[in-house]
C-alpha cells in the first residue's frame, strides 16, 4: 500500500483575523504567564451542540472568575485614548469577561500592551485604565476591581448591560445570568422572552426595593416587569 505520510511537506496552517487573533492568545499566555491552558469563547464552544452550549453560558462568569489572568485583545485601540471608540466595550457578552477575572491584562491592535506597566493586580490596579473604563462604561472602579454577583445589584448591572448590544436578542439576558448569579434554561428563537423569564428568576431571588426601580415600556408578557434593562437607566 501507497504510504499515507507526505514526506517534506509542512502541513497548511489555517489563516485569518480569527485564527491570528487565536495565536496571539496562546502566546501571550505561554510567554507573558506561563500558562499551559487557554480558553477562547470564539472557538473552544461548540455551538452546535446545545448541552455544550448551555452549559457555556450558565459557567462563563465562573470560568473567568477562576482563571489566572484574562487577555483581552482591544481590536481598535492603542491607548487608553482610544477606549471611547474601542467595540469591546458595548458588547453584551464582555461586560462579565470586564467584571469576572480577578487579574486582566489588556492588549492592543498591535497586540502590545496598553499599558507596560505590570502590577501584581494586573491593569485592574492600574488607576489610568481603571479610570479610562469606567469613562466609557459607566462602572465605579470598586465594582471593576471586587465585583460579586448578586441580585441586589440589579439596577447598576442593568444600566451598565443597557449601553451594550448583543447580536441576538435573547442574549441580552443569557449574557447576564452569571452577573446574577441566577439560572434559567437557554431557548435560542424565544426573542424578548428570554428577559421576561430572566425577570421572573430575578423576582424570585431580589430582596432590594430596587427591582422595582425601573420606568418605561412593560414587559409584553406581564405589565409587572420591565421589558428591558434600558428602564433601569435613569
Amino acid at each position: 500500500m501507497p504510504s499515507q505520510v507526505s514526506h517534506g511537506l509542512r502541513p497548511t496552517l489555517p489563516s485569518g483575523p480569527g485564527y491570528d487573533k487565536l495565536r496571539h492568545l496562546c502566546e501571550k499566555a505561554q510567554t507573558e504567564f506561563d500558562c499551559r491552558y487557554v480558553w477562547s469563547d470564539t472557538c473552544c464552544i461548540n455551538k452546535e451542540s446545545s448541552s455544550e452550549l448551555e452549559e457555556a453560558i450558565r459557567s462563563m462568569h465562573r470560568w473567568y472568575s477562576l482563571a489566572n489572568v484574562c487577555i483581552v485583545h482591544l481590536a481598535h485601540s492603542l491607548t487608553v485614548e482610544d477606549f471611547d471608540l474601542e467595540p469591546w466595550f458595548t458588547r453584551g457578552w464582555t461586560l462579565q469577561e470586564l467584571l469576572a477575572p480577578k487579574f486582566m491584562r489588556f492588549y492592543g491592535k498591535d497586540w502590545n500592551p496598553i499599558s507596560p506597566e505590570v502590577s501584581d493586580g494586573g491593569d485592574k490596579a492600574n488607576t489610568t485604565i481603571l479610570t479610562a473604563i469606567t469613562k466609557v462604561t459607566g462602572i465605579p472602579a470598586a465594582h471593576l476591581q471586587h465585583f460579586h454577583p448578586s441580585c441586589e445589584l440589579i439596577a447598576p448591572i442593568m444600566t451598565w448591560s443597557s449601553k451594550r448590544k448583543t447580536t441576538r436578542i435573547e442574549d441580552r439576558a443569557y449574557a447576564l445570568l452569571g452577573l446574577f448569579n441566577v439560572s434559567i434554561p437557554i431557548a435560542y428563537g424565544e426573542g424578548r422572552k428570554a428577559f421576561y423569564r430572566l425577570m421572573v428568576a430575578l423576582a424570585s431571588e431580589c430582596t432590594t426595593p430596587t427591582f422595582f426601580a425601573w420606568a418605561g415600556r412593560h414587559s409584553e408578557f406581564s405589565n409587572a416587569l420591565p421589558s428591558s434593562p434600558a428602564c433601569y437607566d435613569r
